[in-house]
């Protein structure tokens, strides 16, 4: 990082108050050492979202929802992490250091301003072509007909083309664009060799495609009548890149994040139906290609997504590839299935909002959605075809967060194909061998009942410690390196903390900094906690008895597991299995002495 912005976002995290900012969020009561109010990242009536001023840190006990004030303010403002520094820079008077650009990026930085300008432009051109003219009634009658009210007009600027060449370019030419200006921003076109361009929409309801901040980026026009194309859409710029934009999340922002929950359709006419339905926390990727920067602009503001794209197969395929974007960028991930075939605009119209929101409700698990679709494209009528369809659904095992819920998976999948549940298993310990990486050690889940919370307390424990006391990571490296991490957050915490503390001057903001967002809210989770009054060394060699012992009894526990499933399918393997529990229960005995 640059040492006069390091030293710039220094200067904001020191003088900015983080209750005095949140606060002005948050009604913020003082209650012990913390400041209690009601969480605003997700509903809730009974307080648990905790400022502690000492530690610099929130945290939410409901949620779990934590980090430092850059965070708060990013998931608050829906922000990158500059724009989070720059709002703080601005409340608290501390000028922004600005670097000499060139005069490439000066044209650059004026020239996207002057596009922004020109679509705003062009999009208040159409709606008053909608509004003001007698060419706009029938567009008018056509929204009508859709259920689409005034109000759903003027929230989402619709309006109309004109039947006309030249309309749009002559009103914007009058206006001082120019007509470099109306290609780059692909309103019009030109075929070529010097001649003349010409309006690129005619005749067809326009929707002005808006980023997250509201600035029109793109066009979509639909037809009124069955002509083709039946949507024509502003083709990619620089101005305007799909992946990073969802349809409607500017209107939709403050429902997704008041309900943590975000509804995905595909295009943006099932946007705007729904939320004259009044369903208002959707959005549309606008396409199947979701993609895993529209993941993270909604992982600012909600902790689930609902996928709701066409029922047809692309829709379906598209579903599968979505549910694991989202639930890499740490989105929990539900499908909904549209009954009949029909999309959601067509769905709404014609059944209402309260049927559409029981096809929201009944939505899918993710991974059971990827599952059951991955099986309905296998002919699992023979063993080659149940054997291809584990392996097509290895992968999406893989993507499980915990041991438990990929055991799950496991169980349910062996019962729904009638073959073993240890022959997945088997073949699930291959792939994620194959699969891991030198510094996290895989483990690979066999069927249980309950989580093993004796070792998450174990690790947590240690976590704690060793973030208060980072000198002490050089004294646990043999035992880590032994046990491994039963979960990757944890994991991610402890090698960034270990790399630190070893290789540099350790401060907590520096530790904060280095991890994602799921990893600092574990960090300020395992602050919120109170070490108990007892020497480091002391406490430590605790923390690693429990994580050694607790590490054993699971490897018993999945050793024995599989033994029982060889021994039930005469597998020879029964008998080494047998002897590495023995070798576990002698290690135990040795260790603990029961």
């Amino acid at each position: 990082m640059d040492g006069e912005f390091a030293s710039f976002k220094e200067q904001v995290r020191s003088t900015a108050d983080i209750v005095e900012v949140i606060s002005s969020y948050v009604p913020l009561k003082k209650r012990g050492q913390n400041y209690w109010g009601c969480c605003p990242f997700h509903g809730e009536k009974t307080p648990s979202f905790s400022v502690n001023p000492d530690k610099n840190m929130f945290y939410c006990f409901g949620c779990h929802e934590g980090g430092d004030i850059f965070k708060f303010i990013m998931k608050s403002e829906n922000c990158g992490f500059v724009e989070a520094l720059k709002l703080l820079a601005g409340r608290y008077g501390i000028p922004v250091p600005e670097r000499q650009k060139t005069a490439q990026e000066l044209r650059q930085e004026e020239q996207r301003k002057r596009i922004y300008d020109t679509n705003a432009m062009a999009a208040k051109f159409f709606q008053a072509c909608l509004l003001k003219t007698e060419y706009g009634k029938p567009a008018l009658a056509y929204l009508a007909g859709r259920g689409i009210t005034q109000a759903i007009i003027d929230s989402f600027s619709i309006g109309y083309a004109l039947n006309n060449f030249t309309s749009l370019l002559s009103n914007m030419s009058r206006k001082g664009y120019s007509q470099a200006e109306l290609l780059a921003a692909g309103l019009v076109a030109s075929k070529g060799n010097g001649s003349r361009a010409y309006d690129k929409f005619r005749h067809r309801v326009m929707i002005p495609i808006k980023d997250a901040k509201g600035r029109v980026v793109g066009f979509g026009g639909r037809v009124l009548d069955k002509s083709e194309p039946k949507y024509l859409n502003t083709a990619e710029t620089p101005w305007f890149n799909k992946r990073r934009i969802l349809f409607a999340l500017d209107v939709a922002y403050r429902q997704i994040r008041q309900s943590r929950q975000a509804i995905v359709v595909e295009g943006y006419m099932d946007a705007i139906s729904l939320h004259a339905a009044g369903i208002t926390n959707v959005v549309a990727s606008m396409g199947t290609a979701f993609a895993a920067e529209q993941a993270q602009l909604l992982k600012r503001c909600c902790d689930e997504v609902i996928f709701c794209y066409d029922s047809d197969s692309a829709g379906r395929r598209a579903s599968i590839r979505a549910v694991s974007i989202a639930r890499a960028a740490g989105l929990k991930v539900r499908i909904a299935g549209v009954p009949e075939g029909k999309d959601p605009d067509e769905y709404v119209r014609r059944y209402g909002a309260e049927a559409f929101r029981k096809v929201i409700e009944a939505a899918t698990n993710g991974i059971d959605f990827q599952i059951e679709e991955t099986i309905l494209q296998s002919n699992v009528s023979d063993l080659a075809g149940k054997v291809e369809a584990v392996s097509n659904i290895l992968p999406f095992l893989l993507e499980c967060k915990s041991e438990i819920e990929a055991a799950e998976h496991i169980r349910r999948l062996a019962q729904r194909l009638t073959i073993d549940e240890g022959l997945i298993i088997d073949e699930y310990r291959k792939a994620a061998k194959k699969g891991s990486s030198t510094s996290e050690r895989a483990y690979v889940p066999v069927p249980r009942t309950q989580e093993l919370n004796p070792r998450r307390q174990a690790e947590e424990q240690l976590l704690a410690l060793l973030v208060e006391q980072p000198q002490l990571v050089g004294a646990c490296q043999g035992v880590v390196q032994q046990t491994g991490w039963s979960d990757s957050v944890r994991a991610q915490l402890y090698h960034m903390l270990e790399d630190i503390a070893l290789n540099d001057v350790f401060t907590i903001d520096k530790l904060n900094d280095a991890l994602d967002d799921a990893a600092q809210s574990l960090l300020a989770q395992i602050r919120s906690r109170s070490l108990p009054p007892i020497e480091g060394e002391r406490y430590l060699e605790d923390c690693l008895r429990q994580l050694q012992r607790s590490y054993w009894e699971q490897e018993y526990e999945k050793h024995r597991l599989l033994a029982d499933e060889y021994e039930r399918s005469a597998d020879e393997r029964f008998v080494e299995e047998l002897m590495e529990t023995q070798r576990i229960k002698n290690e135990i005995k040795k260790l603990y002495g029961n």
